[in-house]
């Protein structure tokens, strides 16, 4: 008898236990890193050292700079300079994951707060003679309330020839790289994302943006400066290899893809 109720209970944990791993529910599945963005000062920290860290580069290369090409500084624009949790948020308590015309909605509201240290550094840059270029994969038909946004946040150097939107389909931020490279010395640039800095990374799946990460070590902290970002990125997709999968799908190869012992 007892036998038996031992084994009923060993049963039913594991029962519970797997309903536990596979029901999920992916319109929360950022809930925590949306709270660590939004409410910890481990996350603002973060921030204020990535930045505090730029301007000692910075301060650095204009006490040395002898070349007579202008300085640049490119930037990634969506959690590097602009925080875009409350959008992010809206879409859990909405028991909704990410899509476009929720993003859109949000975009075009022009509210998104800035990352901490981010102005008074991009302000310094600018007053020091140093062109600051926002590149974002926001839409072209985004860059009116991006700029807005912006502007209202104190960024500065902030139009039409700075902001730099995606063109058509093309997510490879290079080319823009490229087109501010033919004019400047680009000396620093600031990402939450690895294809924020080199196409190096751009549309490779996880073990080899791991590798290429390794190869070039050196430049973080020196001309790549990386700002935290838990809740998404293309690290996702390297995952999925770029495939189209539902939200269900994406969670199940999250799962799959833990290591564990």
């Amino acid at each position: 008898m007892i036998r038996q109720v031992v084994f009923s209970l060993l049963l039913l944990a594991t029962l519970a236990s797997s309903a536990q791993v596979t029901d999920h529910r992916p319109a929360q599945y950022n809930v925590s890193g949306i709270l660590w963005q939004q409410q910890s000062g481990e996350y603002k920290a973060l921030c204020y050292q990535a930045y505090n860290l730029a301007r000692m580069r910075l301060e650095e290369i204009l006490r040395t700079y002898r070349d007579t090409v202008p300085l640049a500084i490119v930037t990634d624009v969506d959690e590097t300079v602009l925080d875009n949790s409350i959008g992010a948020a809206k879409d859990i308590v909405s028991g909704r994951t990410y899509n476009d015309s929720s993003w859109k909605v949000w975009v075009e509201y022009a509210k998104a707060p800035a990352m901490p240290g981010a102005v008074e550094f991009f302000n310094y840059a600018a007053q020091h003679g140093v062109q600051c270029f926002y590149i974002t994969n926001r839409k072209e038909t985004d860059k009116a309330a991006t700029i807005r946004n912006l502007k209202e946040q104190g960024f500065p150097q902030v139009d039409a020839m700075h902001v730099m939107c995606k063109q058509g389909s093309v997510s490879d931020k290079e080319p823009r790289r490229q087109e501010v490279a033919k004019q400047y010395n680009i000396v620093l640039l600031l990402g939450d994302n690895l294809n924020d800095f080199d196409d190096l990374f751009f549309d490779k799946p996880t073990v080899v943006r791991n590798a290429n990460v390794d190869k070039v070590q050196s430049y973080f902290g020196s001309r790549y400066i990386m700002l935290p970002n838990a809740t998404y990125g293309d690290w996702e997709n390297a995952l999925w290899h770029g495939k189209k999968l539902s939200a269900e799908e994406k969670d199940k190869l999250k799962w799959d893809s833990l290591v564990i012992y």
